[in-house]
């Protein structure tokens, strides 16, 4: 009987391990099906608040998450999460481009132009990924929203240097050779994105759940 209620406490469904397997479950049908969503690649703003909203409901343990939760939400902010990526991506190219130009120049103020565009770069980021996170809880979009992101994004823009880092990480695999791909494949396909979104998920609910407390509250005791 107690090697029973060891391997229960083990092995049961609301063991440790058991929560930890399911976490990961779920983390990789996140991360398949941002994949899929992303294809078109104009939606991948819409994919990664789809993603957000999944961390989100993992972080809160609303119990939620399925494909079909993914797919609902995808289909409910697609369109003002596609525009916010598209034209954050825009901007943040030229921002990249011009950061670029200045720090490879031979201008007597290129690095002070140069930390100018990079600083901008960051902002506008933090925009982007602001209004990611507050769609993915309220499920459409307010001008509001654009302007309390810019100045959280500058109140908080140390916190968005780092979630910025975790943010761009998985695009370490274009940097890496063909063998490592291969031999990296399942994790590629199964985790690469969904576990540096976790902790983008969990930085991001820490800075607006004081601003937007509303939001955090569990969905199943509202």
């Amino acid at each position: 009987k107690e090697k029973k209620r060891q391997m229960k406490r083990l092995f049961g469904q609301d063991s440790a391990l058991f929560r930890f397997l399911q976490i990961l479950m779920n983390l990789a049908i996140m991360n398949v099906l941002f994949l899929l969503t992303s294809i078109p690649v104009i939606t991948m703003g819409a994919a990664y608040t789809a993603l957000l909203s999944c961390v989100f409901d993992l972080l809160m343990e609303e119990g939620e998450f399925s494909a079909k939760f993914y797919y609902k939400n995808f289909r409910k902010i697609w369109k003002p999460a596609s525009a916010i990526g598209t034209a954050g991506f825009i901007i943040l190219v030229v921002l990249g481009h011009h950061a670029v130009y200045f720090f490879t120049s031979e201008s007597s103020v290129r690095l002070i132009a140069a930390g100018f565009y990079i600083a901008l770069f960051i902002w506008v980021f933090g925009v982007m990924i602001c209004q990611f996170s507050v769609l993915a809880r309220k499920g459409f979009w307010e001008k509001a929203m654009l302007k309390d992101s810019a100045l959280l994004a500058l109140a908080k823009f140390p916190v968005y240097i780092l979630i910025l880092l975790l943010a761009v990480s998985p695009l370490t695999v274009f940097m890496a050779s063909a063998s490592f791909l291969i031999s990296m494949l399942p994790v590629i396909v199964l985790f690469w994105i969904a576990c540096p979104a976790m902790v983008c998920g969990w930085m991001m609910k820490k800075v607006l759940e004081k601003i937007y407390p509303e939001l955090f509250q569990k969905r199943n005791e509202e």
